[in-house]
Parts: C-alpha cells; structure tokens; sequence
C-alpha cells in the first residue's frame, strides 16, 4: 500500500524525531519531481513560537485571493469604524455629491441608507465629476475576463456593484437596473457577452439564462443618470473645478465589508476597500498608493518582501512567500481577539468557498481560499482535536487541469494533523 510522503512526513514529525522535519523537506523535494507543479506549505505553533513544517515557505507563488488577506489587514489598521458613502454639501436651493469609492452603494447591504437620504432632500441634486487616479482595471487583470461578474471595472461612486443582472426566460427578458433593457442585443450566434468597449449586452436567442451577472462600463454620467432613477430626479455632471465644504454621509460598517469580501472572495470589494485606503493616507483614490503605504508602515518587517500589485488578487502579477502569509496571519491573530478575528472567513464546513470542504462536528479550519486557473491556495487558522491552534499557508501553483484533487490532498493532510497534533 502507498502511503503519499507528505502524510508520511507529517506522521514521523508528531512521533517526535528531531531529524523528521529534514526527512520531510527531503521526501517533499523529492517527490515534488515528480509532480508537473509547485507547492508549498509552512505550518507554525504560535504556541511554541515554531515552525512545525516548512516546505519551499520562502519562495514565491502566485497568490490569488490570498491576496485579499493583506487588503483586509491594511484597511483594519487604516479605519475605524464606519464607511464614508458619501460627501455632500447641501444649500437651500442644491444638493452637491461626491463618490468615496464606497463599495455597499445598492449592493445588497441593507444598512446602507445612503438611498433614503438622496431621496428625502427636495433640493436639486448635482454630482462632482471626479475619477480614480489610476486604471479601472488591475495591473495584470485579464483583459478577455472583462464581462464576468468576478471582475468589475474600479470606480470613484460604485453602484450595483457596478454589475448588471440579465434574465430569460422564453421570450421575456429584463435587466436589473431596468435603465440597460435598451442596451440588450438578442443575437444568433455569438460567445460574447458584452461590448468589449460600451454598454451592450448580449444575450443568444437560443439559451434561458436568470440573474447573470456582467460588470457595466462605467463613467461618471452614467452614475448621474443611473442615480437619477433611482432617487426620481435629475441628477445634474458638474465639474470639480470650484471648492466645496463637505460632510460626510456614513453607510455601512467596514466589518460589513471586510465578512463579504473575505467570505465569499468579492473581488470588487477588495479593491474598492483599497482605493478608499489609498485617498485615506495619500489623498489619492489609488490602489498601488494604498499598497506602497502598507508594506511601509504596516508590514515592515514581513519576511520576504512580494510583489503586490492589486486588491483582490485578480493580477497574474501578484507574487507572496507562504512564510510571508503566515507572518501576516500571525500578526492579525495577535492584534484582532480570536472570536472577532475568525467571524471574517470562511468556515470549514460551514460557509463561503469552504463550505463543501473540511467538515467535521466541530469547525477546525479559519482559512482564505485563492483560486486561478491552474493555482489554488488556501492560508488560514487550524483548531487541532486538542484545541491547539496552528497557523499555515498551503500553496500549489501550475498545475494542469482543475483543482479538486489539490483540495483532496490538502483537505487530508489537514485532518492528520487536526487529529495528530
């Protein structure tokens, strides 16, 4: 019977030998030969203040969604307590708005109020025509990924989402907001969904589709003219020439977005967290500000210093150590109570991208997933069966074909150690 090295491996190191954790690096090496892939994987007893195992933990990988990890810990350390929806300044006779890049604008989040409160005033209404400093795509983000949900345009005033939701069924089709029902193209034959340049969304005569979602090309009047229907009146452009006293608006909690974008992996949301944290310490809605201020003043110290380039995790670009995840996850147990700390991912067992993995009576496994084609990487917190907490980054990067056998092997090897350790 073949037993995988790596079980092997981890099985010698809890029967105590000194020399199992080389014995392992060696097998692991070895047997990584023979893969066509790279992996990684440091497990670390915050505990002992000791790595348990170390595999390739100081090279590079890309990260996917792990990324995420370093956005929500850069936002906790930049802001407080509530989001800024919006700023206003209101006379008797006009009603002035800027965007904050504030993600939860009619997005589902049920407290934001910044709808009623753009209703409720009698004055005209007159949006600040202003744009973000840089690109509404990531670096590295790819470009034919431009009309999937998972991969909407940044904005200064987001709404929907900056998603449209199209439905058919036999002969009726509807869009959701109803302001793109005439930007609908029925076609014959076609693999497109949208315009690769304007708002025209496609939909094959042939096929029954509800609630698919496509990102919208955004400008600031069609922000104008999509708030106008939704307060019932004409919201007016203006430019950002003449100086305004604003206040702000407060919408949602950052907790809010911090469980959506780290539960689910909304990738919108990551970025649009990181462009309110770039004009927060830079002045500029900027995501690559937002980085460069984070790995100076929060992340000095990280072990190998990445490649990071977005929010979310989208870009190709992106390259982190599993060490450097762990350092990160160490840090954030260290500054956030458990309780709290864990309510923001994904639970195994139990919900978000973790919900059809690792179940067991008792949740053990904390942890953020990061998928792209040919990568899948999974960095979080374990609860042994002895109550013992484990800190890991497990990465695999450039293999061929899906990722369902990763996620076999892994969900393994976790479950020896959940009962070993």
């Amino acid at each position: 019977m073949k037993i995988n090295v790596l079980y092997l491996g981890v099985i010698l190191l809890f029967i105590g030998s000194c020399s199992s954790t080389k014995k392992l690096g060696k097998e692991f090496t070895k047997k990584s030969k023979t893969n066509n892939y790279f992996r990684g994987l440091v497990v670390y007893s915050p505990e002992t203040d000791k790595e348990l195992i170390n595999i390739n933990g100081n090279k590079y990988f890309t990260p996917a969604s792990n990324t995420k990890l370093f956005t929500f810990y850069t936002a906790y350390r930049t802001f407080n307590d509530s989001v800024i929806g919006i700023k206003y300044n209101l006379k008797q006779d006009s009603l002035i708005i800027k965007g904050t890049a504030d993600p939860s604008f009619l997005y589902g989040f049920e407290e934001n109020k910044t709808l009623d409160f753009l209703k409720s005033k009698e004055q005209n209404v007159y949006l600040i025509d202003e744009n973000i400093a840089e690109s509404v795509y990531g670096s590295g983000w790819s470009w034919d990924d431009y009309a999937y949900y998972y991969m909407p345009e940044k904005n200064i005033f987001p709404i929907y989402g900056n998603l449209i939701s199209l439905s058919k069924r036999e002969n009726e089709i509807s869009a959701m907001p109803s302001f793109f029902n005439k930007d609908i193209v029925i076609l014959d034959n076609s693999s497109d969904r949208r315009a690769i340049h304007e708002n025209k969304f496609y939909i094959h005569s042939n096929e029954a589709i509800d609630n698919r979602q496509i990102p919208f090309k955004t400008s600031s009047q069609l922000v104008a003219d999509l708030l106008s229907d939704e307060i019932g009146k004409k919201v007016v452009l203006i430019p950002s020439k003449k100086h305004y006293k604003f206040k702000e608006f407060q919408s949602v909690k950052y907790d809010s977005l911090y469980k959506q974008m780290l539960v689910i992996s909304d990738n919108f949301i990551a970025e649009q967290i990181m462009l309110q944290v770039g004009y927060q310490v830079d002045s500029a809605y900027s995501v690559a500000k937002a980085i460069d201020y984070s790995l100076s003043n929060y992340l000095q110290d990280i072990p190998q210093k990445p490649r990071w380039v977005d929010g979310s995790g989208l870009s190709r670009y992106n390259l982190f150590t599993p060490e450097s995840l762990v350092y990160l996850l160490t840090k954030m147990h260290g500054e956030i109570p458990t309780e709290k700390l864990f309510s923001y991912f994904p639970v195994g067992g139990d919900s978000g991208t973790l919900k059809n993995y690792y179940k067991n009576e008792k949740p053990y496994i904390f942890a953020k997933s990061g998928t792209l084609s040919n990568n899948y990487n999974l960095s979080g917190y374990l609860i042994t069966k002895k109550g013992t907490l484990l800190i890991f980054s497990y990465m695999n990067n450039h293999y061929k074909g899906g990722s369902s056998e990763r996620k076999k092997e892994m969900e393994d090897l976790f479950k020896i150690i959940y009962k070993k350790y």
